[in-house]
């Protein structure tokens, strides 16, 4: 309807403002998040200006495993071993009358005898070849000065011979061959290198280790060294 008259008096027309459309709720989701970031943002900016006290970041602990505590699955899951069996009873008394140095050292050729897993029948050997060159004492030689220095039982007088087997230079030095172990881990290392040598009689199997000047000499110490040997191992 128009309406004439003058303008300030004409009735003002009103806009009216169109209804706003419906925002998915997806809409309204992201503009929070996009608020929060803003929010977020601002925060960090402030924190950091200057002036501002920073914030001190805490240190990471990374657990580790102690190298001294057992781990959680080192349980046993086997049942237990068995027992080992009780070992034999040897006697470390003389025998045969044997002193107690001569025993001693009847004794270290027995053990070096077992430390090699060698048969008794080898023990046997070195014991007889060993009673009758020195009857069982670690004997030094003038011959070689150096030998009267070390612990000693004796002086024997052959060549250049030492030790409980009389071993000549050729064999080792006079520290090896005054040494008990050592002296019979030598005499065992040329004994088991002889073919067939446990199938030999006790004085052959000697002679053939020893060279000496008199080859039957051994076997009248086999009936002491086996008793030695019986008792010991």
């Amino acid at each position: 309807m128009l309406i004439s008259g003058p303008r300030h008096l004409r009735p003002r027309r009103f806009a009216h403002a169109a209804p706003a459309p419906h925002r998915p709720a997806a809409r309204r989701g992201a503009a929070a998040v996009a608020l929060l970031a803003v929010a977020t943002f601002t925060l960090a900016a402030s924190l950091t200006a200057p002036g501002s006290s920073p914030v001190r970041s805490q240190p990471v602990v990374v657990a580790e495993r102690s190298t001294e505590a057992p781990a959680s699955r080192g349980e046993t899951r086997t049942a237990p071993p068995s027992p080992a069996p009780a070992p034999t009873a040897v006697s470390t008394e003389p025998v045969g009358g044997l002193t107690r140095s001569e025993m001693d050292n009847a004794l270290a050729i027995v053990e070096v005898a077992k430390r090699e897993r060698l048969p008794k029948r080898a023990a046997v050997v070195a014991l007889a070849t060993a009673l009758q060159e020195s009857h069982l004492r670690n004997l030094a030689n003038p011959n070689l000065p150096e030998s009267l220095v070390r612990p000693n039982q004796g002086v024997g007088y052959d060549y250049d011979s030492v030790g409980l087997f009389q071993q000549r230079p050729n064999w080792g030095s006079v520290d090896q061959l005054m040494d008990p172990h050592e002296s019979a881990r030598r005499f065992y290392s040329a004994l088991t290198g002889i073919p067939g040598w446990g199938d030999y009689a006790v004085t052959v199997a000697a002679q053939m280790v020893q060279r000496s000047a008199f080859p039957d000499a051994y076997a009248k110490w086999e009936s002491l060294a086996t008793q030695i040997a019986d008792a010991t191992m």
